[in-house]
């Protein structure tokens, strides 16, 4: 707190100084230079000095309830860290939000982290690896640095963000149902309804930073024409849920048994196939939907280089990971033939030497018969 004082009547002398030399010298001895060039006398400096505590006290209370709302989402759903690891994610939030104190809109700003992180958290795919770690911490401080710097947008801003986010769907939508007759338009029709409500969220609390600004009307023809690039993908994507290009009569498509694996779900919602947000044209247009917001990313800045070294290290272990797999595997199989070969020698020792006492049991009772 004394830290930030200082720094405050610091900043506010700094700004003051140029007409200093115009106040007469024995006003400088009684006190400071205060707004407008006129100098302050001890009880209003102390008022101010109390102001100023005051501010950062209000400053330091949004904080705390900032990084409290964060450690309930956490909680909420909980990462398999060491309690450890939790606190430094948190810290790493509470360092950059500190070195942006003195931005302006400084409690909107914390607003949008305390909205936008509960939805943000739930999305991520959390590990146990350390890697992985560093790449979530890495994330959030970009995303939170970020924050902290731009323009807060306005009520106007995100209204036309979410004009322009309603109108990219409707298209995507429409173009969907047009590439593959067969989808069932009520379907594809909610499905665009629970992303754009999503969309509409985010925007409300935009954390990540593809939901901030409204886009030109250069980005908005980038966007149609990358969405029309990706029909091929969309093919591909239907395919992998095992879809058909088309069914008699016009019918949608219904398949049995692929969603389960797709969504975590250990059964599907009806016991014919699957329906509403398991249904196949459903998640296909989910799916679809999905890349088309994933390229937002091309237009706005880079990532950091600390995020991009962060995610470098992680593409590292994981190619680690899978080769340490690989090689266990291959000594698996490796210990597995020759378990069988052991087993199938033994069971060969076990039949000759059998045979070799069925030999001389015969040979023995041969002889006695001799001797009778």
């Amino acid at each position: 707190m004394e830290a930030l004082v200082a720094r405050r009547m610091s900043k506010w002398k700094r700004r003051n100084s140029g007409s200093r030399g115009n106040a007469p010298e024995k006003n400088r001895e009684r006190g400071w230079l205060g707004p407008g060039g006129f100098f302050l006398t001890a009880p209003a400096t102390v008022l101010l000095l109390l102001a100023a505590i005051a501010g950062g006290a209000l400053e330091s209370t949004a904080l705390e309830q900032t990084l409290g709302a964060i450690r309930e989402g956490m909680a909420k759903s909980p990462a398999p860290w060491p309690q450890a690891w939790q606190e430094e994610y948190v810290d790493t939030i509470r360092q950059v939000i500190g070195s942006h104190q003195d931005a302006p809109q400084y409690t909107p700003r914390l607003e949008i982290i305390r909205e936008g992180f509960p939805p943000y958290w739930e999305g991520l795919k959390k590990g146990k690896e350390r890697s992985l770690f560093e790449v979530h911490c890495a994330e959030i401080r970009w995303y939170v640095e970020s924050l902290m710097t731009m323009e807060v947008p306005t009520p106007n801003d995100r209204q036309k963000l979410r004009d322009q986010w309603r109108a990219l769907m409707d298209d995507a939508a429409a173009s969907l149902v047009t590439q593959f007759p067969f989808l069932d338009p009520n379907v594809v029709q909610g499905a665009k309804a629970d992303y754009l409500a999503r969309c509409y969220r985010a925007v409300e609390a935009p954390l990540v930073p593809t939901l901030r600004h409204a886009f030109s009307e250069e980005q908005i023809g980038q966007l149609k024409e990358r969405w029309t690039q990706l029909r091929y993908a969309r093919v591909d994507l239907w395919r992998q849920f095992g879809g058909k290009r088309g069914e008699s009569a016009g019918k949608p498509a219904r398949v049995a048994g692929i969603l389960p694996a797709i969504r975590g779900r250990d059964a599907l919602d009806t016991p014919d196939g699957p329906s509403g947000k398991t249904h196949p044209d459903y998640v296909l247009t989910e799916r679809s939907l999905d890349q088309l917001r994933g390229q937002v990313w091309s237009l706005i800045p880079a990532p950091p280089e600390y995020y991009r070294n962060a995610v470098a290290q992680e593409i590292a272990a994981q190619r680690q990971r899978l080769q340490a797999q690989a090689e266990a595997r291959t000594q698996e199989g490796r210990l597995g033939v020759a378990v069988w070969q052991t087993e199938y020698l033994s069971f060969l020792l076990a039949a000759l030497l059998e045979t070799s006492e069925i030999a001389e049991n015969a040979a023995t009772g041969g002889d006695k018969s001799d001797e009778l």
